[in-house]
């Protein structure tokens, strides 16, 4: 049988590489009118690496936000101010003087949120941090199995994804803010612990202080409660984010830390389900 008869005219091979040829000089002539333009890299870097480190305790001051940490000691120090609470505190006065004088230099509430809903995006982070502490929690299968290669590949994938989303949030006033936020919740925790503060407004102990103010403005304790627990372990997941990045997010599940993050991801997961359950929040899921 003759070579035309296998190749009919229409489909020679010669024209069929004349056409990749053409494509090729195509796309490399698109490519030079294109300059010196790089593509963006989705996947984060060793300096977007530094810059997640302040996430994690950015993170839990957001949570504690929402549970009212700082409102109360803000609300507590405007009445010590005004001379509504008459009970000797001991040196737990000054704390509360000082954290009251101090309240100009520091963000004020309206600005706290808007920074962590610029830098935490509910319907953009809670979908990704939820998908990595699925994975995370994905890692207790056992090594030998082949699920547990498939496994691996799902950590990197929702890892990369949320570091990727994170790092641009990670720059600029939230890198300043996150200490301003912390040291402000370091002080209003200190008096906040205090027990004569505690029993001057009926309170056992410092959550119960927080629970007082917050249920007089709607927030019941195991809404609050669940928000301290996704600070806590968000953090905690949050910082073995920013550390593994260089490292290309290795895990030993059998390891104490490795477990300790297991847990704090499972931890996480179990608030945010309750919270979701007790009042979703617009926009995530």
């Amino acid at each position: 049988m003759s070579a035309a008869l296998i190749f009919p005219s229409s489909m020679q091979v010669a024209p069929a590489r004349r056409v990749d040829v053409h494509l090729v000089q195509a796309l490399a002539m698109a490519l030079a009118e294109l300059g010196d333009i790089e593509l963006p890299d989705s996947a984060p870097t060793a300096e977007d690496a530094q810059h997640l480190e302040a996430l994690a305790p950015l993170y839990l001051a957001a949570e504690l936000e929402h549970a009212g940490v700082l409102r109360t000691a803000e609300l507590i120090a405007g009445l010590f101010a005004s001379g509504a609470i008459t009970q000797p505190l001991g040196p737990t006065a000054q704390l509360i003087a000082d954290f009251w004088r101090a309240r100009h230099e520091r963000l004020a509430a309206p600005e706290r949120e808007q920074l962590f809903l610029q830098v935490f995006e509910p319907s953009e982070f809670y979908p990704l941090m939820l998908a990595l502490c699925d994975a995370l929690a994905g890692q207790f299968d056992n090594p030998a199995r082949p699920s547990d290669v498939r496994a691996r590949v799902a950590l990197q994938q929702a890892a990369d994804s949320l570091a990727g989303w994170l790092a641009p949030h990670a720059v600029g006033m939230a890198m300043f803010a996150a200490g301003d936020i912390v040291q402000a919740l370091a002080q209003a925790t200190h008096f906040l612990r205090d027990r004569l503060l505690q029993v001057a407004f009926g309170a056992q102990d410092l959550w119960g202080l927080v629970a007082t103010v917050g249920t007089a403005q709607g927030a019941g304790p195991a809404q609050m409660r669940r928000h301290v627990d996704l600070g806590r372990q968000g953090a905690t997941v949050l910082a073995w984010l920013a550390a593994a990045v260089p490292q290309g997010y290795a895990l030993d599940p059998a390891s104490a830390p490795g477990q300790q993050l297991m847990a704090a991801a499972i931890a996480w997961r179990t608030a945010w389900s309750g919270l979701q359950a007790a009042a979703p929040r617009p926009g995530a899921t």
